[in-house]
């Protein structure tokens, strides 16, 4: 029995198939894998978003501002606020609201600034922070206490930035780094019923550092004075500098967007190289244009009398043909009678009778004239 080409090749085809099949699921593992994005949105300028989600998604009420104007009276003991830009920025006035709300039970997050607090109304508010002399960067390693098998960036961060120094008097609590020496990184102060935790540096609560455990739990520690008790205010940035820097900074897609529709507009609205149709003929009336050229050409001629005198006999024909009577009154006996049928001053009616002496004078006999053959 003699078996179908055909039907061989089929059948060694469908060999290879089951073949390769077998092979690929065989060897086939599946793997998850997690690549970064680059940043979009709010996250782009928002240094404090990652901790706001964060906080959010604990059930911690968070928001975040610029304005510091705006949250210092929705300001309430037991609130945390965390300031993530120059504190030299802050005015006296708004520096002596902040101090007064700490005592009250709030607690205040901000990195002091390298230069001490002489100028800086915050420092200045609580009084306890010494002029740093030999400002230099400091590193500490901090260990979360997880086994030796997890990934070294999950057993332990540096905390790194510019060592500052604190008075005397001051009531810390914490400290990390030495006061004595090149400096402290991070203290924790008493201030009355509230808290203040100065650190050097706040890159461990911004961007991309939460995703890390140690940077996780030393967030917690550090906003654990205040945290489930009120609301928590992000300030990412203090405005305060020109409008235009922000707006040609960070809105510039607008500007651009802006630009476009204005040139598409010009380009709509501009004149062309020729019409895109031939212009329809316009309306013609032949009568009033041979009129107005005969008009035109009698007034080059003597300056208007012809036709000043003309519109006169026509006014007067037609007063006669309505009132034979009128051909027998003089001249003042007929400015006044047009006068009370017109209702104008018989020294007008005199006046548009009169020769005109130039243009002006012309066009104001013809306008009175006009008026007074309407009223006929």
């Amino acid at each position: 029995m003699k078996i179908d080409s055909r039907l061989a090749a089929a059948l060694i085809v469908l060999g290879v198939i089951v073949l390769g099949s077998a092979l690929f699921f065989g060897t086939y593992k599946r793997e998850w894998t997690t690549e970064t994005t680059a940043t979009s949105g709010e996250a782009r300028y928002n240094r404090f978003f990652a901790l706001q989600q964060v906080l959010q998604n604990m059930g911690q009420p968070a928001s975040s501002s610029v304005l510091l104007d705006r949250v210092l009276p929705s300001l309430e003991p037991g609130d945390t606020v965390v300031i993530g830009d120059d504190v030299g920025r802050i005015k006296p006035v708004q520096a002596q609201r902040l101090a007064a709300w700490v005592r009250t039970g709030g607690h205040l997050v901000f990195a002091p600034a390298s230069y001490g607090s002489r100028d800086v109304p915050l420092l200045e508010a609580f009084g306890w922070l010494g002029d740093q002399k030999k400002p230099g960067l400091l590193c500490a390693t901090l260990s979360t206490g997880v086994t030796a098998q997890a990934d070294a960036a999950e057993r332990s961060m540096i905390l790194c930035g510019t060592g500052f120094h604190l008075q005397a008097q001051a009531r810390a609590e914490l400290v990390i780094g030495d006061n004595v020496g090149k400096g402290l990184l991070f203290a924790r102060v008493k201030e009355g019923r509230g808290t203040v935790s100065l650190l050097s540096n706040l890159g461990a609560l911004s961007g991309h550092e939460l995703k890390h455990l140690p940077e996780q739990l030393f967030a917690q520690r550090l906003l654990a004075p205040n945290f489930g008790r009120g609301h928590f205010y992000l300030l990412y940035e203090l405005v305060g500098g020109s409008f235009w820097v922000n707006l040609f900074v960070r809105g510039w897609p607008a500007l651009f967007a802006s630009l476009l529709l204005i040139l598409g507009w010009m380009a709509v609205r501009s004149e062309r190289f020729g019409p895109l149709a031939p212009a329809p003929d316009t309306h013609r009336r032949a009568l009033l244009e041979h009129i107005h050229a005969v008009g035109e050409f009698l007034f080059r001629r003597d300056g208007g009398r012809s036709l000043h005198r003309l519109a006169c006999e026509s006014i007067l024909a037609r007063l006669r043909r309505s009132d034979p009577a009128s051909a027998m009154l003089g001249d003042e006996e007929l400015y006044a009678w047009l006068a009370q049928r017109s209702r104008l001053e018989p020294a007008r009616i005199r006046y548009a009778f009169r020769s005109p002496a130039n243009a002006t004078a012309f066009r104001s006999s013809m306008t009175i004239l006009a008026r007074l053959r309407s009223h006929l």
